[in-house]
């Protein structure tokens, strides 16, 4: 199984905003509605596996031990507010529901007040979404089941450089951009 270990610290809402679409009470079922397309910009492509996500221009995208960090944009200072590793692997999970579940069950150690808020879709796949923080980060933590295999996106921002709603729209302008060509 994939973990990850990012670096920022808590603070902010716990409710998403943006594009994402509330399907569901908070206990997670699998449907949702689709969430509005990417923004059309040219950026850089990260493909695992027939899965893709798109970075805006200005963002960086680099691969990294079998995975893609896709990081947002530098600020004034030459510092990224975070980043989002992306991730594919073969998967036990028949469904989102029991990939959300196990997800969860790793993060809640890591992330006391981690929490799986209403499914999201995301090019036709509807993804699963955690949020949680701890004493170095704010999380969010996505993930889908398409052709036999997990994808996830584990993102990562220091609340000292940017909000919860600014750590929202940096993360939309990815997520929308979700593709799978299996």
């Amino acid at each position: 199984m994939t973990s990850f270990a990012l670096c920022s610290c808590g603070g902010g809402s716990d409710e998403p905003s943006g594009p994402e679409s509330p399907a569901t009470a908070s206990s997670g079922s699998s449907a949702g509605s689709e969430s509005p397309s990417a923004p059309a910009a040219e950026g850089e492509t990260a493909e695992l596996d027939g899965a893709q996500f798109t970075a805006p221009t200005g963002w960086y995208v680099k691969p990294e031990d079998g995975s893609y960090v896709i990081g947002a944009p530098d600020d004034a200072d030459g510092f990224s507010p975070g980043s989002g590793i992306f991730n594919v692997g073969t998967t036990l999970a028949s469904d989102v529901d029991e990939l959300a579940e196990a997800a969860l069950s790793r993060v809640e150690t890591a992330y006391p007040d981690g929490k799986r808020l209403p499914d999201v879709k995301y090019g036709g796949s509807t993804f699963f979404h955690l949020r949680g923080t701890n004493d170095t980060e704010r999380f969010d933590h996505y993930g889908t089941v398409v052709g036999g295999s997990e994808v996830l996106v584990a993102w990562s921002f220091n609340p000292k450089w940017v909000t919860r709603d600014e750590t929202d729209e940096l993360i939309n302008q990815v997520m929308p951009s979700f593709k799978f060509e299996g």
